[in-house]
């Protein structure tokens, strides 16, 4: 048998008991797992915080630059939104129209053959 293997064995085995003997009436309690959203709320917390840190160290000019680009970031962003939004109103509106017409056209005069 290689040697190697035991004596790491060994020394490691020497550090838990020391370990252990060292805080003989330290007992850990097992910590409870958090709350999903408390979890997900601190970790938000402590983004915001990290990301108010980052922008607290620009300078000046890179703080305005960043202020700006994110103000025609967020006019983009709503721009979109209500284009689509107001294309899914145009749609419903058409899909009516196409349905409305159909109903008094196409099925009024099948019933007018019969």
């Amino acid at each position: 048998m290689n040697p190697q293997p035991e004596e790491d064995l060994q020394r490691r085995l020497q550090k838990l008991e020391a370990e252990i003997n060292s805080s003989p009436g330290e007992v850990r309690q097992p910590q409870e797992p958090k709350n999903t959203s408390e979890a997900s709320l601190f970790d938000f917390k402590s983004h915001l915080r990290r990301s108010q840190l980052w922008f607290n160290n620009l300078s000046k000019i890179s703080q305005v630059i960043f202020v700006g680009v994110a103000v025609l970031l967020g006019l983009a962003i709503i721009q979109i939104t209500l284009k689509l939004v107001a294309s899914a109103i145009s749609l419903a509106v058409l899909a009516g129209l196409v349905y409305l017409g159909y109903k008094f056209f196409v099925s009024g005069s099948f019933r007018n053959k019969q």
